[in-house]
């Protein structure tokens, strides 16, 4: 796997691969505000990643699916994609409610260069979680790919909805304005 696509990877899937979380929407719910409200980079990570552990586990009706989707999360990391979407496909058959399968799946295709089937999976997500900030971010990433500044620049703000006082959105931001108004010349 190319090294852009490992940075992808890594930054789509986030930093778990295993988690024992509760997934309460009340819970979650005070982690976004948390998110919302912190302006330290060092901070907003480890909230981040405490929702990343929340969205990795699937809900308790469908625990039987994990040691599958957790199959899926190590042939990603593994760079063996097809065998990725097969697991995560396997996943939102039995479990089409569970977001973040089809994240990793958007991811997978991402990976793989396949932008449409992507775009299809990280709208799924967002339809089943408006917050995710990793498909944003991967949205945000096929724009730029396929230099469509203005919608990346779309994503980022959402993100920025989500992370108003992240400097590092913000400035992602500019880059994207920056392209787009090269591109115009």
């Amino acid at each position: 796997m190319c090294f852009f696509a490992k940075v992808v990877t890594a930054l789509l899937v986030g930093c778990f691969t295993t988690a024992e979380a509760d997934q309460t929407k009340s819970e979650l719910g005070k982690l976004f505000d948390a998110l919302r409200g912190s302006d330290n980079l060092v901070e907003i990570s480890q909230i981040q990643n405490k929702i990343w552990s929340h969205w990795y586990e699937l809900p308790k009706n469908a625990r039987p699916l994990q040691s599958v989707f957790d199959q899926g999360v190590q042939a990603l990391q593994s760079g063996q994609a097809q065998d990725a979407i097969t697991k995560f496909s396997l996943v939102i058959d039995a479990a089409p409610a569970f977001a973040e399968a089809w994240n990793r799946r958007a991811t997978t295709y991402f990976v793989l260069g396949d932008f449409e089937s992507s775009l299809l999976d990280i709208r799924q997500t967002l339809i089943l979680e408006p917050r995710h900030f990793g498909a944003l971010s991967g949205l945000s990433m096929i724009f730029e790919t396929t230099e469509q500044y203005e919608r990346a620049i779309r994503a980022e703000q959402q993100l920025l909805r989500l992370m108003p006082n992240n400097q590092l959105i913000e400035r992602r931001i500019l880059q994207l304005q920056d392209k787009a108004l090269k591109s115009r010349i």
